[in-house]
C-alpha cells in the first residue's frame, strides 16, 4: 500500500524537530486511567544499507505521572564492538510543557554492562540519568547507534509494559530494494504503510492511543493483546560469519556451524568418562552419570563476549576452569557424553514460565540452551546451568517448548516434554489444633511434584531456616502468626518431589463473639474474577489439594458448617468438603485446572466457576460454647 510522502516520511521529519511542548492537559483522559507514566511520542528510525550493516535513531517522550514512573528516569543505551552509540541527549519539560533542563554527552555515564549472574562481557551501557521534578513532568531523549555487524532486526512493542499508556508509537525500517525485510505483526490495529522510493523501500508502523491495563501474575493469567512487531533478515552477517533465515534448518545450520569443533577435552577427562561409562551397559544409566559427574565439576556463570553471545567457549576451557555459561556447559557435557560413546545434540530454546518462539516467523528468538540425548525408545533432556537439577527434568521455564535442535544437517524444530496435570501437584496435609482463647497451633506439611517441583526448589532449596521462616510470612494467608521450626527436603528421581515442613502458632486464626466461635479452613483463598469480559490462560494443567484436620476445642461444637461443594467442567474440577468425625473437623479442597485459552465468548462461564471457588474459600465454620 502507498501513501502520500507527507504521511510516510512522518517518523523521519519529526526525528529531526526540534524539542516540541508536552502540555500535560493535552494528555486524552483515558490515557491518564491505571497509567503511571504516558508515552507522548516515540519514533524509531532503522536504515539498512547492507547486510549487517545499519543506523538507528530513536527519539522518545514520556510523561511521567508518579513516583512508580521512577525506572523511566534512566535512560540505558546497550553498545559492544558491533554497536556504537553516536548521540545522546535529553530534555525535560515541566507540567506546562516549558524546558526546564537539557542534558547532553556530558550527563552521559559509561560503564560495564555485566550483571550480577555474568562472569565477563565486553557488552557497555550509556547511562543518562533525568533529574527529579514535580509530577507530572515529561522526559524526552534522542540517540542514535551505528551497527558494524548485525543478526538481530528490532522488535518492536508499541506499548512496553501495562502501566504505560501510549498516544502515538512508531516505527520506520528503510531497505536497499534489493534486501528483504521480513516481519510478523502481532495484535496490530493498523498494517506496514510502504513505498520505493529511488534504491529503497520504506516501511512504516504507527499506533496511537493505546491506554494502561492491570497485570496479574498468577496461575490464571489475562491475555493481553498490545501490539508487537518483529522484524529479521533473510540473508544476514555476523562477527564475520554469514547465514540464512530462509528456513529454521538454515538458521539452526549457521548456528551448528559457528560452534563446531569446540568439543575436544583432555585425554585424562576422556579416560575418566570412559571409566564411568564402564560401569554400566545401559545407555540411560551411563547418560545419568555423565551428568552427574558434569554438576559435580563445573558451576554456572554468564560470558558474552562478541560473537560468544552465539558461540560456545571449547569445551577443554570449561574443563579447565570448572565453569561456563549455557552454551559452554550444554557443549561440554555433549563432549563428556561423546567421549562416553553417545550422541547428544546442542538445542536453542526461549526460556520463561510464559514465553515461547512464534514457529511461523524464523528468527534469533532464542535466549538459553540446552541439551537433547536419544536414546533406545527415548529423548532425555538436560538442564545443564544447575548443578542441583535432577537429572532429565526441565522446569516449567524450558518445559512443553518449541526448540531448534542443532545437527550437523541443520537445525531440527522439535517440542520438549511437559508434565501431565496428574504430576503437576501441590498436596498440603496437616493438623489445626484450636483452643477457646483463640490461638491456634498446627503442623503442615506441603508436598511438590512436576513442574511445582520446580517452582518450591527454586524458592526454598540452599535457604536457611531463618530465609524459609520468612517466605512463610510473606506467603501465608494469615497476618499474626508465628512459625517455630520449618524443614525442606528434596526427592531428586526422574520424576522429584519436594517437601516443606513446619509448625506454626496462630494468633487470629478464630474470632469469638459471645459463646460463638467462628474460623475460615480453607488455607488457599481464590481471588473473584471481574465483570468485564477479558482474554485468560491457564497456561500450566495442576491439581492443589489441602487435607486439613481441625482439632476442636473444648467445650465447643459444630453449630453451622458451610455446604460442601463439586463442580466439574472443561475448565477444571472444584472439590470443597467438610465432615465431622469425632472432635475433629476433617477439611478437603481440590482444585484442578486445565490447561485452557479462555476467549471472551467463554469468559463469562469460566467466571462462574471461578467465583464459586472463591465464595466457598471464604465460608466460614461456627462453633458453639456448650456448658460441661
Amino acid at each position: 500500500m502507498k501513501k502520500s510522502g507527507l504521511t510516510i516520511f512522518l517518523l523521519i521529519i519529526t526525528l529531526n524537530l526540534f524539542s516540541q511542548f508536552y502540555q500535560f492537559d493535552s494528555i486524552p483522559d483515558n490515557l491518564k486511567k491505571r497509567a503511571d507514566a504516558v508515552v507522548r511520542s516515540e519514533q524509531c528510525l532503522f536504515t539498512l544499507s547492507k547486510p549487517g550493516n545499519a543506523v538507528m535513531k530513536i527519539k522518545k517522550a514520556i510523561t511521567m505521572l508518579n513516583e512508580d514512573a521512577e525506572s523511566y528516569r534512566y535512560l540505558r543505551v546497550y553498545y559492544d564492538k558491533y554497536k556504537k552509540v553516536s548521540s545522546i541527549r535529553g530534555t525535560v519539560y515541566d507540567e506546562k510543557g516549558n524546558i526546564i533542563k537539557t542534558l547532553g554527552l556530558v550527563d552521559v555515564f559509561d560503564m560495564s554492562a555485566i550483571s550480577g549472574g555474568t562472569f565477563y562481557s565486553d557488552d557497555r551501557v550509556k547511562i543518562m540519568h533525568f533529574p527529579l521534578y514535580k509530577y507530572p513532568y515529561t522526559i524526552e531523549y534522542e540517540y542514535e547507534i551505528t551497527y558494524s555487524s548485525l543478526l538481530n532486526y528490532p522488535s518492536w512493542a508499541f506499548q512496553d509494559s501495562p502501566d504505560v499508556s501510549v498516544q502515538r508509537s512508531g516505527i520506520q525500517f528503510v531497505v536497499p530494494t534489493n534486501m528483504k525485510l521480513r516481519y510478523y505483526e502481532e495484535y496490530m490495529n493498523s498494517r506496514a504503510d510502504s513505498v520505493i522510493l529511488e534504491d529503497k523501500k520504506i516501511y512504516t508502523w504507527q499506533e496511537e492511543n493505546l491506554p494502561a491495563y492491570r497485570a496479574q501474575d498468577y496461575s490464571i493469567r489475562q491475555v493481553y493483546h498490545s501490539p508487537v512487531l518483529y522484524t529479521a533478515p533473510l540473508d544476514f552477517e555476523y562477527g564475520g560469519f554469514t547465514g540464512s533465515m530462509h528456513s529454521w534448518k538454515e538458521f539452526g545450520k549457521w548456528v551448528y556451524d559457528i560452534n563446531k569443533d569446540r568439543d575436544a577435552l583432555p585425554q585424562t577427562e576422556i579416560d575418566i568418562i570412559r571409566d564411568i561409562a564402564s560401569k554400566t551397559d545401559d545407555s540411560r544409566e551411563k547418560v545419568r552419570l555423565v551428568y552427574e559427574y558434569m554438576q559435580s565439576k563445573t558451576r554456572y556463570v554468564s560470558i558474552q563476549i562478541g560473537i560468544g553471545g552465539f558461540r560456545t567457549a571449547e569445551a577443554e576451557i570449561v574443563s579447565k576452569n570448572g565453569f561456563g555459561d549455557c552454551k559452554a556447559l550444554s557443549n561440554y557435557t555433549s563432549s563428556l557424553l561423546k567421549a562416553a560413546g553417545l550422541d547428544s545434540y546442542y538445542t536453542l530454546v526461549k526460556a520463561g514460565t510464559l514465553s515461547d518462539i512464534n514457529r511461523k516467523f524464523v528468527d534469533n528468538q532464542f535466549n538459553h540452551v540446552i541439551l537433547c540425548v536419544p536414546v533406545a525408545s527415548d529423548t532425555i533432556w538436560l538442564e545443564c546451568t544447575d548443578q542441583t537439577n535432577p537429572f532429565n527434568y526441565l522446569s516449567s521455564s524450558t518445559a512443553g517448548k518449541n526448540v531448534l535442535v542443532l545437527t550437523p544437517e541443520g537445525g531440527r524444530m522439535a517440542k520438549t516434554p511437559k508434565f501431565s496435570k496428574y504430576q503437576n501437584l501441590e498436596k498440603r496435609t496437616g493438623s489445626i489444633y484450636m483452643n477457646s482463647i483463640g490461638t491456634s497451633s498446627g503442623k503442615i506439611s506441603t508436598y511438590y511434584s512436576g513442574s511445582n517441583f520446580g517452582l518450591a526448589s527454586s524458592r526454598y532449596l540452599m535457604q536457611y531456616d531463618d530465609e524459609l521462616k520468612r517466605l512463610l510470612y510473606s506467603g501465608l494467608r494469615f497476618t499474626d502468626f508465628n512459625v517455630s521450626s520449618v524443614t525442606y527436603s528434596e526427592n531428586k528421581t526422574e520424576n522429584p518431589s519436594a517437601r516443606l515442613a513446619y509448625q506454626l502458632n496462630i494468633k487470629n486464626f478464630t474470632s469469638t463473639n459471645g459463646l460463638r466461635m467462628y474460623f475460615n479452613p480453607s488455607f488457599s483463598v481464590q481471588d473473584y474474577l471481574q465483570e468485564q469480559p477479558v482474554h485468560l490462560k491457564i497456561p500450566v494443567s495442576d491439581i492443589t489439594s489441602d487435607s486439613i484436620a481441625y482439632n476442636l476445642p473444648m467445650s465447643y461444637k459444630i453449630e453451622y458448617m458451610p455446604e460442601n461443594v463439586q463442580i466439574e467442567n472443561e475448565f477444571g474440577k472444584f472439590i470443597y468438603n467438610l465432615e465431622i468425625k469425632g472432635d475433629k473437623v476433617i477439611f478437603t479442597r481440590v482444585l484442578e485446572l486445565n490447561e485452557s485459552d479462555i476467549t471472551s465468548e467463554k469468559y463469562l462461564e469460566f467466571r462462574t466457576f471461578i467465583n464459586s471457588i472463591a465464595r466457598a474459600d471464604r465460608e466460614k465454620v461456627i462453633l458453639v460454647r456448650v456448658e460441661v
